[in-house]
């Protein structure tokens, strides 16, 4: 099985030249926005999408944003780093992920209102955790399009998809067919993409976050906290919401914007 997802990982091709760019810029703390603006640009196809991702209705934004000045000013590189992390994995992996009962406009969706929860929760007194936090959210799911391969190749599909109807704990589910969760193997493909130790170590504590190095350990109890009250399918329910408000408060985080968050996202 460990061998299975091992040489899909090794078979991903890397980082094209673009998404590699905005990787070092999120890393510099001279670059200006105009600077980012103007790389992204040459792209015609790339500005198209993050625009079009800038003016989700989930960001409630009443005026639309018509330039890549104006999305990277009101995001931020670390938004904007998502963004284009986002645009590159849709088009260029395959989404089938029936055993999930997911389309792949049903996995964006989840994506985004993952990223848009925690844009409600902390990027306005936090702004600077988005660096990380964005493409965490944004893509911790990836590892689901890994599990979908394995599930079809062992013919396990239909087992899989009928074990997360019938118990909520779809991670628990995730372990007991594959050994390893989904946003574990996202933390698999982003060292492979030879990202930031931070970013890896919060998809790959998300789901300990007590496990996690103390300098990365708040990313990892955010997303956690997100995962639990917003699961792969992205909608809340009752028993969720009460788990997750019951780390919110254990791990000293920010009750009251969270509950904000929770409000806009129902």
């Amino acid at each position: 099985m460990q061998d299975f997802f091992k040489q899909i990982i090794n078979n991903i091709p890397p980082l094209p030249e673009s998404v590699l760019k905005i990787e070092a810029y999120a890393k510099d703390p001279n670059v200006s926005y105009r600077q980012v603006s103007q790389m992204l640009e040459k792209d015609p196809v790339l500005t198209s999408e993050i625009l079009k991702a800038a003016n989700s209705p989930l960001y409630g934004i009443s005026k639309k944003i018509t330039s890549l000045d104006a999305a990277v000013s009101l995001f931020g590189l670390g938004t904007i780093r998502g963004f284009v992390l986002a645009v590159y994995v849709r088009k260029n992996f395959s989404f089938t992920l029936e055993p999930y009962d997911m389309t792949p406009e049903k996995f964006s969706l989840s994506a985004f209102k993952h990223h848009t929860f925690a844009t409600n929760w902390y990027f306005e007194s936090m702004p600077r955790l988005f660096n990380i936090l964005s493409p965490a959210t944004f893509l911790s799911n990836l590892g689901e399009v890994l599990i979908t391969q394995y599930l079809i190749h062992e013919n396990k599909s239909m087992e899989f998809k009928n074990a997360i109807q019938e118990d909520s704990d779809y991670k628990k589910a995730e372990h007991m067919f594959c050994s390893i969760t989904a946003v574990e193997l996202t933390a698999e493909v982003f060292e492979h993409w030879s990202m930031e130790e931070r970013l890896v170590n919060t998809l790959r504590y998300c789901d300990n976050p007590v496990n996690a190095p103390a300098k990365d350990r708040l990313y990892a109890q955010i997303l956690h906290c997100i995962h639990t009250v917003l699961p792969y399918n992205g909608v809340i329910t009752e028993e969720g919401l009460k788990e997750a408000l019951t780390l919110v408060e254990e791990y000293g985080l920010d009750l009251e914007k969270f509950r904000v968050a929770v409000e806009k996202a129902t």
